[in-house]
């Protein structure tokens, strides 16, 4: 639940319904199956298939359900992502030609305290651990300086222009992945066009169903994981609150307990929970006694 549907929610006007997002394929195809399914894909390739870019997810699933009806935008401006990413012309109910921009996302300004987080992060990666790492300031920060480490390879919920500088340093090889090695395994991303860019038709990328990326029991596979995400309190018993500000829903459960399980199911593994310590200008701390009523507490850190 990000800023635009936030209101809606608060309003009435909108169901939150809270899914682990791995399980998000499964919600739309079995428990509210869609009857039409419009989505952006990219030209088809000489075989007659196009892939479905930026965001496999649960696109993947929700395109192959039987008995749903898939309308493909065709856009010359979507890249042709790899891995198991794409859907044939033969599968559409309809083609809709279009040449709208593809939205971007800027880079996030790395402020003082994001650049000081980062930093301590970086300390705490080793040559060969395979990362996950969210949008923003901080996760770039932390990518900013990782170009001494080797090996390091990447499975995670998403990639942003970060990751992409991280591997024009030849940090990113994924050799020391027990699965998926050598590929960078992600399930949608967000960016600018140069990353946009630099993933079309890119063997090194491998974009795979929600499900599949965001299974605890798949991210363990893969010894050393590091994941690093946000949260918005956390209390002096390690608990962390990622979804509310009190009584109000403020954001979801997105994939971030996905990956904390993953990662601290994984041989050597680490979660690592990372934001500054207060907020509004410094005057509400974020790191309290006791979490405020009504937040959700979704972990204990060790």
């Amino acid at each position: 639940m990000g800023a635009r549907s936030r209101n809606y929610v608060a309003e009435g006007k909108g169901d939150f319904v809270p899914v682990f997002f791995n399980r998000i394929p499964d919600y739309v195809t079995n428990m509210e199956p869609a009857e039409v399914f419009l989505v952006t894909l990219s030209e088809p390739d000489e075989h007659g298939y196009c892939s479905y870019g930026l965001s496999c997810d649960f696109a993947k699933e929700a395109g192959e359900r039987p008995g749903t009806k898939v309308i493909g935008a065709v856009n010359p401006n979507m890249p042709r992502v790899m891995g198991d990413n794409f859907i044939h012309v033969s599968n559409l109910e309809a083609i809709v030609e279009s040449d709208e921009p593809i939205h971007e996302h800027g880079r996030p300004e790395i402020g003082e305290v994001e650049e000081k987080i980062g930093a301590n992060i970086a300390s705490l990666v080793r040559d060969g651990d395979c990362l996950q790492l969210g949008i923003g300031a901080i996760p770039d920060a932390v990518l900013k300086f990782l170009g001494d480490k080797k090996d390091l390879g990447i499975h995670s919920e998403m990639i942003s222009d970060g990751l992409m500088d991280l591997y024009e340093t030849g940090a990113i090889t994924g050799k020391r992945k027990n699965i998926d090695k050598g590929r960078m395994v992600i399930t949608f991303m967000m960016g600018t066009k140069e990353l946009y860019d630099f993933v079309n038709d890119n063997p090194a990328i491998c974009m795979k169903p929600v499900s599949y990326v965001n299974d605890p029991f798949i991210i363990s596979q893969n010894d050393n994981v590091v994941s690093i995400n946000s949260a918005l309190q956390t209390d002096l018993m390690g608990q962390v609150c990622a979804e509310t500000i009190g009584l109000k829903q403020y954001s979801a459960v997105g994939g971030q307990m996905d990956f904390v399980r993953g990662a601290s199911a994984s041989k050597g593994g680490r979660s690592i929970i990372a934001f500054g310590a207060t907020t509004k200008g410094g005057t509400i701390s974020k790191i309290v006694p006791f979490l405020t009523q009504g937040g959700s507490c979704h972990h204990k850190q060790k």
